[in-house]
């Protein structure tokens, strides 16, 4: 007797984890909008990003993969919290102007975007920018709730972007081959917009149509 017992609540346990249809839904405002990339939805196009001498950084959108996900309030049983849904965002973009010898292929190459909406603090925005000190992949950016504080408006080739994230590290970022990036731009609304290697005193900013 004891075996369709022990199912019984495995199978109870399962159920009360599985998504209800009465939960709330937590997605993306307008107003959220204009605080989301959306000039990476169009995957394969190029990003060329130039210095003073000219030198070009090329990146791509490899995905932006838009879900509706599912949070439950019930852990082992047991309620947690509230249940619901939510929009789910992640951006993957491509680093072309790296090439790491001895890695296997996307090895340290990408850059990642996660943004989701949560019901307590609102819309949440994670980049993740890589780093290789020539054995091991690291990476770093910033992870913040909206209100975004601290932004600034920054004009680049004759455009104005107006919500810009300065992402600082005392370590450095790899954009491409070599590189020391200590500086990324980050407009909420258009993505990465520039970088600057201030050790080999580079400046890149974005070349727009």
């Amino acid at each position: 007797m004891k075996r369709p017992v022990i199912l019984s609540i495995l199978f109870l346990l399962l159920a009360s984890c599985q998504p209800s249809d009465s939960g709330p839904y937590y997605n993306f405002s307008n107003l959220d909008y204009q605080s989301i990339p959306e000039e990476y939805r169009d995957i394969g196009k190029i990003f060329v990003f130039k210095n003073a001498e000219n030198d070009e950084v090329k990146i791509k959108p490899l995905y932006y993969s838009l879900k509706k996900e599912f949070e439950s309030g019930i852990g082992f049983g047991q309620p947690r919290g509230d249940s619901y849904y939510y929009d789910n965002l992640w951006i993957e973009i491509d680093l072309m102007s790296i090439e790491i010898p001895d890695k296997p292929e996307g090895y340290c190459e990408s850059i990642s975007i996660n943004i989701n909406k949560s019901p307590y603090k609102g819309l949440y925005v994670k980049l993740l920018i890589p780093t290789y000190s020539g054995q091991s992949c690291t990476g770093g950016g910033f992870t913040e709730f909206e209100p975004f504080e601290g932004l600034t408006q920054m004009v680049i080739n004759n455009k104005t972007y107006n919500k810009v994230k300065i992402i600082s590290t005392n370590n450095y970022f790899t954009l491409y081959t070599d590189s020391q990036v200590d500086k990324v731009y980050y407009d909420m609304d258009y993505g990465i917009i520039g970088f600057d290697d201030s050790q080999n005193n580079k400046e890149f900013r974005l070349v727009t149509d």
